[in-house]
């Protein structure tokens, strides 16, 4: 009996030992806040050790999908050659156009095209950058199909070869409707995957599966980069049709990102959810969110450094925490700013370690 014992005992150490973990990071979409996301990348980086934020796998939506086509062609353990790449991606966006207007201008791109903006300059700058990069960590990108109205999610893999249609992916769940063209793939009709999801946490948790044993062995970080705040409008009874179209896309962005992120922990209760950040303060610069300029960037790179920064002396789910609070308070008409209620909570840490180390 001593013996069996003994050998269910070193079966399970040797299980526990074995146990393969998974790390994920979930980027959602944002227009022109992408630049925050590849920060907060950063941030994380600069803060943490490196086995903490090597990612084995990255799911992205819209905006995050640019992300995780520029993270992926690093291996999950070369952070800081990752961190560089992505930093210095939309650092050079100012040198580019993100989107073009065609010949004919918005009539063209209304009544003849797919879409009112041209997206071939965009697609063209992030080609150039990324260049003949492999894909060396598990990614996904999700879209979704006007067609069918499903949510499609494509998954790529560790690669000897740039799979051929690996950007044209990333684009294609960055296609917001009306503004840029669709992408025909067969009989799909693919747009921004944030029409329906805007953080795809279900997928991150589907490819660690692949690699973990358990849930419990699963941890994700998600980075939200819509507004942190919706903020009144005095003269929206004089939108045109586009700037319509943007500020419902800026309304479910706030509400439903916060909604995917809820319902995801109650699909996952196993899951470790480790980092949620969003930005502490607005990032908009006008009535739609297609400003590229450097002033952007550099506002995006400001606040999203100082983000990760923030969730990383909270600790693990501390900075989620004060988010839901401030949502909370924010949808019953109190009158609270995030970036006020992050420096409350670390004043209160601070005050906390004083005590401690007494």
């Amino acid at each position: 009996m001593k013996v069996i014992l003994l050998i269910a005992i070193i079966l399970m150490a040797s299980y526990t030992a074995d146990a393969k973990k998974c790390l994920a990071l979930a980027l959602s979409g944002g227009g022109d806040k992408g630049a925050y996301e590849a920060a907060v990348f950063a941030g994380l980086v600069n803060n943490l050790p490196v086995e903490e934020a090597s990612y084995d796998v990255i799911t992205g939506v819209s905006a995050g999908s640019l992300n995780t086509l520029g993270l992926s062609g690093f291996a999950p353990e070369d952070v800081e050659g990752a961190r560089d790449f992505i930093l210095a991606l939309w650092n050079s966006i100012p040198m580019y156009n993100a989107y073009g207007q065609w010949p004919g201008g918005i009539i063209q791109g209304l009544f003849f095209k797919k879409g009112i903006f041209d997206l071939s300059p965009g697609i063209e700058w992030v080609t150039e950058q990324f260049g003949d990069r492999t894909v060396k960590r598990k990614v996904s990108f999700a879209t979704t199909d006007a067609n069918s109205a499903d949510y499609v999610v494509w998954d790529y893999n560790t690669s000897d070869t740039q799979p051929t249609d690996l950007i044209e992916t990333a684009f294609a769940s960055s296609s917001i409707p009306a503004a840029f063209p669709h992408i025909t793939r067969g009989e799909r009709e693919l747009v921004d995957g944030g029409v329906i999801w805007n953080l795809d946490i279900a997928s991150a948790v589907r490819r660690c599966r692949e690699i973990a044993d358990d849930d419990s062995e699963i941890t994700i970080d998600m980075v939200l980069c819509g507004d942190h705040k919706i903020e009144m409008k005095e003269n929206i009874d004089r939108y045109n049709t586009l700037e319509h179209l943007m500020r419902g896309i800026e309304l479910k962005s706030f509400y439903n990102g916060m909604s995917d992120y809820n319902s995801s922990t109650i699909l996952f209760p196993e899951v470790n959810f480790r980092y949620l950040i969003v930005p502490s303060e607005s990032l908009s610069s006008g009535l739609l969110p297609l400003d590229f300029s450097q002033k952007q960037v550099d506002k995006c790179f400001e606040v999203g450094l100082k983000d990760a920064k923030n969730a990383v002396l909270l600790g693990p789910g501390k900075l989620g925490d004060v988010t839901l609070d401030y949502v909370d308070k924010l949808l019953g008409g109190q009158d609270v700013w995030l970036k006020h209620m992050i420096k409350d909570a670390l004043d209160d840490l601070d005050e906390q370690q004083k005590v401690t180390s007494k």
